[in-house]
């Protein structure tokens, strides 16, 4: 019997660590041999982004360290194709270290955690480059290195070299790992209505007919115009109105198209018979606009969120930290066009403390809100998760129960009576609530409230600390 089947925790482990390095290292091979047609030398690999890096960074995001292996081994792999063993052995070893000295650096130091929300502020952005230019030197730094011991770079072109494979692994951070934040780590894919691929359509048009113009210039014109910044438009435009994965892949495709007409002679950073030099002043631009790009978006993002936030300020009661009148009408008014719609039923339950008065009068208004503050808690805790709790006014609450019968809703309030009522407060006095249920059939708004204000009463006038309906 072998080891493996001595041992069953360790194959259960050993089984995700083979498959991620399988799944990790194609990937990371796939993304080199993608951007193969857009080397700017047909002698050498000349690349204006290597998408390898931020494929190895992402799937660090997405599984942590258990894909190292498969990160090396992909890099490895790769480097195999053009150098010897040794070569590329030594190579892998700074591809695997930088993108994992990235990850570490962004999960030890970072504010937010990027995954979650790359785009949460400006400084996570500023957060995020900061440490991917750490990553990028060190596999930029280790590979030249290592070309230049086994004399395969010399040292006239080492510093070049080392530009050209610096700013190429950053652009590669910089455009790949956004991008699977998005649409695979946070999932922000939506359906967009038929306006919003109109406008999504349009800009790409607008976006691509620019691209062309701009870095084709060489071809339209008698020079080359500096004007390769006008591309800066369409994509603030597709920054402010689209949702921020797209905007990402807008620009992808700008620098695509950006290195075609570099390596087709025609953009303002063509530069005959030095491809180094092209390539640098091509990714200068690159990594400028790209992030100009994510820091817009990071602003746009933090402003929206905060304007969300304060808006939810608005429906909340700062007291008791449920939802206030206009959060209730609201709520009421989607639950009324939802019931409505789908023939569902619904049910409206409004409660009040009994003899609330005396206890502000007798135990101090500070004492009241601590009741209103555990009895919210505790109806909270009581209700599903569909249900809408609200703070009415004074120490009156309402409660929507969609999809919920008068029968159910009777039931539901004796729950929450029976609950209130043997609860230990902290003012150390028996607390009771009287409870009015209606179930909507047809009702308004307004005819809802008064009906099962109504039946509040009905409760109060029989005794209190019961359920009317």
């Amino acid at each position: 019997m072998s080891f493996i089947q001595k041992h069953p925790a360790y194959r259960k482990a050993l089984i995700p660590l083979l498959l991620y390095t399988v799944i990790t290292s194609f990937a990371y091979v796939i993304s080199a041999k993608l951007v193969a047609p857009l080397s700017l030398s047909e002698s050498a690999s000349i690349f204006a982004i290597w998408p390898p890096t931020g494929i190895a960074l992402s799937f660090l995001f997405f599984r942590g360290y258990i894909v190292i292996p498969g990160i090396f081994l992909g890099a490895f792999l790769l480097n195999l194709t053009l150098s010897s063993p040794l070569v590329a052995f030594e190579i892998a070893i700074g591809n695997t270290l930088g993108p994992i000295l990235t990850y570490w650096l962004i999960g030890r130091n970072t504010k937010y955690t990027i995954k979650d929300d790359i785009f949460y502020d400006t400084d996570t952005i500023i957060a995020f480059v900061f440490y991917s230019v750490i990553g990028a030197l060190i596999t930029s730094v280790m590979g030249t290195t290592m070309l230049y011991l086994n004399g395969l770079l010399s040292l006239h072109h080492q510093i070049l070299g080392w530009a050209v494979w610096f700013f190429g692994d950053l652009i590669g951070f910089m455009l790949i790992v956004p991008i699977f934040v998005a649409y695979v780590l946070q999932n922000t894919i939506s359906v967009a209505s038929k306006g919003h691929i109109v406008e999504i359509t349009l800009i790409l048009i607008v976006l691509v007919l620019f691209a062309i113009i701009v870095f084709g210039s060489g071809y339209f014109f008698d020079k080359r115009y500096p004007i390769e910044y006008l591309i800066l438009f369409p994509l603030i435009w597709a920054s402010i109105r689209l949702q921020y994965g797209i905007n990402l892949i807008f620009l992808t495709i700008v620098s695509v198209l950006a290195i075609l007409g570099t390596a087709s002679g025609y953009s303002q950073f063509s530069i005959e018979g030095d491809h180094r030099l092209s390539l640098i002043m091509l990714q200068i631009f690159i990594f400028t606009v790209t992030f100009a790009i994510l820091m817009m978006t990071a602003q746009r993002c933090y402003t929206l969120r905060l304007l969300q936030e304060k808006e939810q300020l608005t429906l909340i009661d700062p007291l008791t930290q449920v939802g206030n009148r206009r959060y209730f009408t609201e709520e009421f008014t989607k639950e009324l066009e939802k019931s409505a719609r789908y023939n569902h039923p619904i049910s409206l339950i409004m409660f009040d403390i009994d003899h609330f008065k005396a206890i502000n009068d007798s135990l101090g208004h500070h004492a009241g809100d601590s009741v209103l503050r555990e009895l919210s808690t505790l109806i909270h805790s009581q209700l599903r998760a569909s249900d809408y709790l609200a703070r009415w006014g004074g120490e009156e609450f309402t409660i929507i129960l969609p999809a919920t019968t008068l029968l159910n809703a009777v039931a539901t309030a004796e729950k929450l009576r029976t609950a209130i009522e043997t609860y230990p407060f902290h003012i150390q006095r028996q607390v009771t609530c009287s409870f009015g249920v209606i179930q909507c059939d047809g009702d308004s708004i307004d005819s809802g409230l008064d009906r099962v204000d109504g039946k509040l009463y009905e409760a109060k006038a029989s005794g209190r600390n019961r359920v009317a309906s």
